[in-house]
């Protein structure tokens, strides 16, 4: 019985240690970079990377810019990026982008073009995206494209991208994630059920993006692979657990990569069950990351019935997902007013 108690003191105070280290180590803040301008003008001149709270960048790179035509890389964006935050003493992240949420594509012209491919893309709506303005009116740019990464010929173009970029940045980079696994394709039927594609299974896709994760952690052994999990097509937590989610984060976690996704919201029912749940089980001993993206801080707070704060925010990132990174997008009013405000630290 004494032993018995011993464990129990010896778990309380693991788990007591555990919960202390998370306090004292608060995430690292990143400032995010959906869009760069011509030679990275807006990065340059952006005054909230020369505040000490912030790390540095994560910049939005697209396939169809780094690979211009096939088997022809043009890095000179990253790398211009990469000298200049080095000499203002910051990091790059790169967010490595092959979907689009506008009407245009993010693949190069070569995977639209050639049979082999299959139209390369797939088109997919933003209509019923969390971060959207309900104020804004239905309009053509709700939509973008989706690479159809379940089309093995595409994927392995991709792959080959993500294994140049890791001769090229890996160690010289903080970090590189891919977007986010949510997939907004099909049509809803009466019953809830989802019409998808023909050429389309979700099952196909889930592979796919597994497959990707595995070359991602091959390509960047010492900067931290990391990818994006909130939602996948096919399946909705808890109700219809198809194991697609599940065993995504096993790959993560066996590959010990990052995990990471778009959407920092408090306790929003939608995405309690989808992934933060698996973010708040996830190894404490592998990197977690969460981007606080358009639209976050202008949400509800399910817990306080009141606009999502800076304070939420924090405190959700830090004590309930415990995340290591927060990359924040610079949603005006938001950033100005609550962000740099209320952000802790010395500005």
């Amino acid at each position: 019985m004494k032993n018995v108690i011993k464990l129990c003191f010896f778990l309380l105070l693991i788990a007591g240690n555990v919960a202390s280290v998370a306090a004292e180590h608060p995430p690292q803040h990143y400032i995010y970079f959906y869009h760069r301008e011509a030679a990275g003008a807006n990065i340059r001149v952006d005054k909230a990377l020369q505040d000490a709270r912030f790390s540095g960048a994560q910049i939005v790179y697209t396939w169809r810019n780094l690979e211009p035509s096939k088997d022809q890389y043009d890095f000179s964006a990253i790398k211009e990026d990469l000298l200049y935050l080095n000499s203002i003493g910051k990091q790059l992240w790169i967010q490595l982008q092959e979907k689009s949420f506008t009407p245009h594509y993010n693949v190069p012209d070569y995977i639209l073009q050639d049979p082999l491919y299959k139209g390369g893309v797939l088109k997919q709506s933003m209509l019923t995206a969390p971060e959207r303005d309900p104020n804004k009116p239905l309009a053509a740019d709700e939509y973008g494209w989706s690479a159809k990464m379940w089309e093995q010929p595409v994927r392995k173009r991709y792959q080959k991208l993500v294994q140049q970029l890791g001769r090229e940045f890996d160690g010289k980079i903080a970090g590189i994630n891919f977007s986010e696994s949510s997939l907004e394709i099909g049509i809803e039927n009466a019953d809830g059920s989802t019409t998808f594609p023909g050429d389309f299974t979700p099952k196909a896709y889930v592979d796919a993006v597994r497959e990707n994760m595995q070359v991602l952690a091959g390509a960047f052994k010492k900067s931290i692979p990391m990818v994006y999990l909130n939602f996948v097509p096919g399946e909705w937590l808890p109700w219809d657990d198809k194991n697609y989610m599940r065993s995504l984060f096993a790959q993560a976690e066996k590959l010990k990569m990052g995990i990471g996704g778009p959407d920092l919201m408090p306790y929003r029912k939608s995405h309690m069950a989808q992934s933060y749940g698996f973010f708040k089980t996830f190894p404490s001993t592998l990197v977690k990351g969460m981007a606080v993206q358009e639209g976050n801080l202008r949400q509800i707070n399910p817990k306080t019935g009141k606009k999502n704060t800076v304070a939420d925010i924090l405190d959700f990132a830090q004590h309930y997902l415990g995340l290591n990174y927060i990359f924040w997008v610079e949603d005006e009013p938001y950033f100005s007013d609550e962000v740099l405000r209320q952000l802790p630290g010395k500005n």
